[in-house]
């Protein structure tokens, strides 16, 4: 149960995969609402899934298990993605197999104007043309594609149609999805796994059937940090005055770009109460925008809380080096969450139940702090959760340190 702020803490090895919500209610709500969205899944799922046997009419679509990929020794293999950062970071224990199975192949991300920041974390990916959906855009990627003579296409997304048109266009003779959706299996000829409504998961389980062997059993993302990262860190950490032996938090600023985000965004008033609570208890807060937006929030909280540091705008590596030193790191599910968790910071995130499901960080150096609506989750929960995060991560420390050999 997530209750009163705290999440059991799950492995893979001990918690069930969760089973998808139940009832057309639950899954699309009632009314005229409900009734509009039932019908547009109606007609949506048979209609991509025409579409998906449509782009690849004429090329081999005949299907082979994932084993039959040990006689493949792909040259070029095409990887394909087109939302935000925080998906593709999810997606990496894939890629990061994909890379380790098959060293000397040559790996080109088409990914969307977002999500191509990552690619500093993924030094052997080359970047692709930048996929956006408008006609011009298209019409330049539909015309390099081929000319790549590409071994392998995986989309990294199963469920959309911008997988499908892309890995069609490459007429790569290997077309792979993650799962096989209802959607657009027709286009796809192997699959990596079964459908899993973690999202971080599922790529880990397909990393696994692809034979590779992954630093841990934990699933989380897989990132490599530039050589010169301590130095990197410290000397952001020291241009903002932050004491090396303070306990270190960063706290990340929500997304309200859009309503959708908007609901699920931690009021400004709890969050300017934690700060100033936390930054009272002598710990020393950072804290990280995402966009132009997020900073002007920022820096109106630096005004309501003058002893809270604001981080300066820097690349996704930078900060991922900020925040390998930190202690803890607070947020909403967002791309910054899942860097913290990629370079093993502990992580509170806040959320709705439903959304933990399918994105919470796993492991016991996480915790969920989850309520139906994200306005009723109150700063005591979250410094609650915190304490008692930072309480484990200090014992499960000393006990591993006690169990080294003088």
């Amino acid at each position: 149960m997530l209750d009163e702020g705290h999440a059991a803490m799950e492995t893979p090895a001990a918690a069930p995969r969760m089973a998808h919500v139940s009832g057309a209610s639950k899954q699309f709500g009632t009314g005229i609402r409900g009734a509009l969205k039932r019908a547009r899944v109606t007609l949506k799922v048979p209609l991509m899934h025409a579409l998906s046997m449509l782009a690849v009419l004429g090329m081999d679509a005949s299907a082979c298990n994932i084993d039959a990929l040990s006689d493949l020794s792909p040259q070029r293999i095409l990887l394909i993605r087109s939302d935000r950062i925080g998906d593709l970071l999810c997606s990496t224990p894939l890629i990061a197999a994909l890379h380790r199975r098959w060293p000397e192949a040559e790996m080109t991300l088409v990914g969307g104007p977002k999500n191509r920041a990552t690619s500093a974390l993924l030094p052997y990916l080359r970047r692709g043309p930048e996929f956006r959906r408008d006609p011009a855009a298209w019409l330049r990627l539909a015309a390099w594609l081929p000319r790549q003579r590409f071994d392998l296409a995986i989309s990294l997304r199963s469920e959309v149609l911008s997988g499908v048109f892309i890995a069609a266009a490459s007429r790569a003779p290997v077309r792979m999805a993650v799962h096989p959706s209802p959607r657009t299996a027709p286009a796809f000829n192997v699959f990596a796994a079964d459908d899993d409504i973690h999202q971080t998961r599922r790529y880990w389980t397909a990393a696994r059937n692809l034979g590779v062997a992954l630093p841990d059993d934990v699933p989380r993302p897989l990132i490599e940090l530039p050589s010169n990262h301590d130095a990197i860190a410290e000397s952001i950490l020291q241009a903002l005055g932050v004491s090396e032996h303070a306990i270190k938090v960063g706290v990340a600023i929500p997304s309200r770009a859009d309503r959708r985000h908007r609901r699920r965004a931690w009021p400004y008033a709890e969050l300017r109460d934690t700060v100033a609570r936390l930054i009272g208890r002598g710990i020393e807060v950072m804290l990280a925008p995402g966009n132009r937006a997020e900073r002007a929030e920022a820096e109106q909280l630096v005004r309501d809380v003058p002893d809270a540091r604001l981080l300066p705008e820097m690349s996704l590596s930078e900060l991922a080096s900020v925040q390998r030193r930190l202690d803890a790191w607070i947020g909403t599910s967002s791309g910054l969450l899942h860097l913290a968790v990629a370079v093993g910071t502990p992580t509170v995130s806040i959320g709705t139940a439903a959304l933990a499901q399918s994105w919470a960080p796993l492991g016991p150096l996480h915790r969920q702090v989850c309520a139906d609506d994200p306005a009723q989750i109150t700063a005591s929960r979250v410094i609650d959760a915190l304490f008692a995060l930072l309480g484990d991560a200090t014992h499960r420390a000393s006990a591993s340190a006690a169990a080294q050999p003088a």
